[in-house]
């Protein structure tokens, strides 16, 4: 059964601009229900929810923004590649653990790597 949102709410999470929420409120009430949770963990996982799905999309602008190509994750990259690179480095560049001190990271190189498909 399909849970329904009042149209009170609906604008108030509108007026909060927390619209977004609605599309997986339904889903998250009947989950809420379904397992008993306590109002404050239902809460919690909204919220959360909204918190992802706002990191999510200000990832997506940042990059979009630096004109990066979306398919260029460290997920999709393919260590068995025919290049050779500094094992050491690409490990700690992929850790981000430079974010955290006072210094910050330049990258430089080829639009495209030599010997590869463009």
């Amino acid at each position: 059964m399909k849970e329904v949102i009042s149209p009170e709410l609906k604008a108030i999470l509108r007026r909060l601009k927390l619209g977004p929420i609605l599309e997986t409120l339904p889903e998250r009430l009947t989950l809420a229900r379904q397992h008993n949770m306590p109002h404050a963990d239902f809460l919690q996982l909204i919220l959360s929810d909204e918190v992802a799905r706002r990191e999510a999309g200000s990832i997506a602008l940042r990059a979009k923004n630096a004109g990066l190509d979306p398919a260029m994750r460290t997920e999709t990259w393919d260590p068995t590649a025919a290049i050779r690179y500094d094992q050491r480095l690409w490990n700690e560049l992929v850790s981000l653990r430079f974010l955290d001190g006072p210094h910050g990271a330049l990258i430089l190189g080829p639009d495209v790597i030599p010997g590869s498909r463009a």
